[in-house]
């Protein structure tokens, strides 16, 4: 009477599992070593103020749990090693990868808040334009910010999340 009854469980247990895994596995050339794109990255390498268009501001979800400010204006500094890239932005240090195309990842997380409560976790994802910093040919980055905030009080958590869209002229 219950046989079978978990079979369709097992089977998307399965197969999510093997999704995973195929998503967290690296993208590899024919040696099975990950893809680099070396000395033909896009050269990002430079100091960035961030500029969010048409912001409006914080939702109030993000007011309530003292999240700070949006880092307009901010230098976002990078540093770039083959297609491995680190830097930082408003005191979080970032790490990310960038391709031959100008497509670039970061992600970071600060240190513990002062009040020791709040969780962030932010990620810039971007298209870089222009050529070498010391080629005389600007550099822009067109992408989105996206800050993850978390404050656990007791038994209750309290999340939000911020997504914009922002522009940077590397200086």
């Amino acid at each position: 009477m219950t046989t079978g009854r978990f079979l369709p469980l097992a089977a998307v247990t399965t197969a999510v599992v093997s999704s995973t895994f195929l998503m967290l596995a690296p993208a590899c050339g024919d040696e099975a070593t990950p893809l680099d794109c070396a000395e033909n990255c896009a050269p990002v390498e430079g100091s960035y103020p961030l500029t969010f268009p048409n912001d409006a501001g914080l939702p109030p979800e993000c007011v309530n749990l003292n999240v700070p400010p949006l880092p307009n204006g901010k230098d976002l500094m990078l540093n770039r090693d083959g297609g491995t890239l680190t830097g930082s932005l408003d005191g979080v240090a970032l790490k990310g990868k960038v391709q031959e195309t100008g497509s670039l990842s970061l992600t970071g997380t600060p240190p513990p808040s002062s009040d020791g409560g709040l969780t962030t976790f932010l990620s810039l994802n971007a298209s870089f334009t222009g050529g070498a910093a010391d080629s005389g040919v600007g550099g822009s980055l067109t992408g989105n910010f996206t800050g993850n905030y978390s404050r656990i009080q007791g038994n209750l958590s309290q999340r939000c999340t911020v997504t914009r869209p922002f522009t940077a002229t590397r200086r």
